[in-house]
């Protein structure tokens, strides 16, 4: 029925029952859930409006007898509404809303407001995702969702990866990051500084006080060895007559077992320590190595995947970045486990699998104390590194860290210890190593800092009064410099390393981590350590790696090169023993 025959039939049912008096008359009705308001004007001509009930602001017609909106009597017609409710022409039609945007319909077929396709379906992959975005389409140049980059191929190697999932930037010398095939950056574009503007190594000088490349040794002066000089001008060490440690060592570990766990003195041996003879190497006794869980440690000819061109000669392969110091094996110690090394004697490890709550390894946790001989307590007469006690730690470093801040709670507790004899007019040794974290750099300057412990106990009776003094020390090796006062050292943690790792180190999406399971954490460059020892002295030696505060986040340590030193070092002067960063 269209409205304007229900007008008609409305307004004779209205006149029937109301009749006219010559005047307007109004009537409301209602009709299967619909209110109509019908008029009439002076010929007797009605008109109707059909309104729905639901809507408050209904629309509504009036008549004046003129047909305008004026005085005069002339007559129109006006609707309003709002926009739920459609608009009424003048006739009574109720007409469509055209005045609000309908929601888009993904999957519907029709691209509509923010959709950029509409294929409509809902399957993925098919060109149009479901969210009604196009399909990735890896190497096609434009960056979609779901990637990160994408340099028009599907390709490793180059700027983009083949997954279009990790972006490696064109390298920029001088921005402080390594990137391939840079050999190093310091972050500035001086020559001459260690790194050259090409992101090249500066070619070693010897003379400049500075160890550098393959330099053995640099005391920066034009004297040829003799007494109390103990560095040559072609940087080679000079070892003085009185000085009876091996000029020349026998390597050892070139034919070792990386699987055998069970001949323990292995490791020894990995870490240049081949106990043959007195002219050739380093004589030990007592040797104990304490780890339950074997997959903690292992004996392995490199680590990690990035290689260097560590000569710059094309001709010569590659050399592995974490690659043995001397001989052909070098040692691995963890607060973790470690992978076993591949058939080619190298530890790869799946990308960052050695952060998070991976770190447990069935090494013992009790009790909480140090393994003997090494005790956390201070051990100077109230100064670090002087007037030692013989029993504690004279570098008054391990103290707070042990007990303040990581509340003496050891996990995962791995260490090795042997007895040696000093040779006459040997003042010293040394040592390198690599620290690598996966607590870097979530946990620094927390409890949570793995700790690291090399530990000489030196007994010889002091003897202030003697020309040179004698000062023998025991305690922590492996201290370094504290940044915020040079007199002091601090233990070697993530804390301490922090600015280390920032550079020389490595961290976060550089190269160097490749195949270390430290992806997005970070590893050290190699460090060389330096203990002063008294000639003649039979002192005791030992090493220790734990997780402080919780048995998660590995931290693991590369240990290699242990040799003795006619220089040796004084422990007082802070920059002298201890840890040596590199240049």
């Amino acid at each position: 029925m269209t409205t304007r025959t229900l007008s008609i039939g409305l307004s004779t049912l209205l006149l029937a029952a109301c009749g006219d008096d010559g005047n307007n008359g109004t009537a409301n009705v209602t009709d299967s859930g619909n209110a109509s308001e019908a008029t009439t004007d002076e010929t007797g001509t009605p008109t109707t409006t059909q309104t729905s009930q639901a809507s408050a602001t209904s629309p509504t017609t009036t008549t004046d007898s003129a047909g305008t909106d004026s005085d005069s009597g002339d007559s129109t017609t006006a609707a309003t509404t709002d926009t739920t409710a459609g608009v009424t022409d003048t006739d009574g039609t109720t007409l469509p809303d055209t005045t609000g945007t309908p929601d888009p319909v993904c999957g519907n077929g029709e691209v509509e407001g923010g959709e950029e396709c509409d294929d409509g379906n809902d399957v993925e992959g098919d060109g149009c995702e479901p969210s009604c975005v196009p399909t990735p389409q890896c190497g096609n140049s434009m960056i979609e969702q779901g990637e990160v980059c994408d340099d028009g191929n599907t390709e490793d190697g180059d700027e983009c990866s083949a997954d279009c999932q990790t972006a490696t930037p064109e390298p920029e010398c001088g921005d402080g990051t390594v990137q391939e095939p840079e050999m190093c950056d310091d972050g500035n574009q001086e020559p001459g500084d260690g790194c050259e503007p090409d992101c090249t190594p500066t070619p070693p000088e010897c003379g400049n006080g500075i160890e550098e490349g393959d330099e053995q040794c640099d005391d920066g002066n034009d004297v040829d060895g003799g007494p109390g000089d103990f560095c040559k001008n072609d940087c080679t060490p000079f070892f003085p007559a009185s000085c009876n440690a091996p000029a020349d060592y026998v390597v050892c570990d070139n034919a070792l077992n990386l699987a055998d766990k069970a001949d323990k003195t292995q490791a020894h041996k990995a870490i240049g320590i081949c106990n043959d003879s007195p002219a050739n190497s380093i004589q030990i006794t007592d040797w104990s190595f304490n780890a339950t869980d074997n997959a903690s440690w292992q004996i392995a000819k490199g680590f990690g995947s990035y290689t260097y061109d560590h000569d710059m000669d094309p001709v010569t392969p590659n050399k592995l970045l974490y690659s043995p110091r001397e001989g052909d094996t070098m040692l691995i110690i963890s607060t973790g486990t470690i992978s076993a090394a591949n058939g080619n004697g190298i530890v790869t490890q799946p990308p960052n699998s050695q952060s998070g709550f991976v770190g447990s390894n069935q090494n013992p946790d009790l009790p909480d104390t140090m393994p003997a001989p090494m005790v956390p307590m201070n051990g100077s007469g109230g100064m670090p590194f002087k007037d030692c006690d013989g029993i504690n730690d004279c570098s008054d470093t391990l103290q707070h860290q042990w007990f303040d801040i990581a509340d003496a709670d050891p996990n995962d507790k791995l260490w090795f210890t042997f007895k040696t004899k000093v040779p006459a007019g040997t003042f010293g040794y040394t040592f390198d190593f690599v620290f690598c974290s996966g607590e870097w750099p979530t946990f620094v300057d927390t409890s949570f800092n793995d700790l690291l412990v090399a530990w000489q106990v030196d007994p010889t009776p002091a003897n202030p009064n003697s020309n040179p003094p004698v000062q023998p020390y025991t305690g922590n090796v492996t201290f370094i410099p504290d940044p915020n006062d040079q007199t002091k050292g601090l233990p070697l943690t993530i804390t301490a390393l922090d600015p280390y790792y920032d550079g020389p180190g490595y961290t976060y999406a550089e190269p160097q981590l490749q195949g270390t399971g430290f992806e997005q954490h970070a590893c050290s460059d190699w460090f060389t350590a330096k203990g002063g020892v008294q000639p003649g002295a039979d002192i005791t030696i030992g090493f220790f790696i734990t997780d402080m505060g919780d048995s998660y986040y590995t931290s693991t340590a590369l240990l290699d090169n242990f040799r003795w030193d006619c220089e040796g070092c004084v422990p007082s002067e802070v920059d002298d023993c201890g840890v040596m960063p590199p240049m």
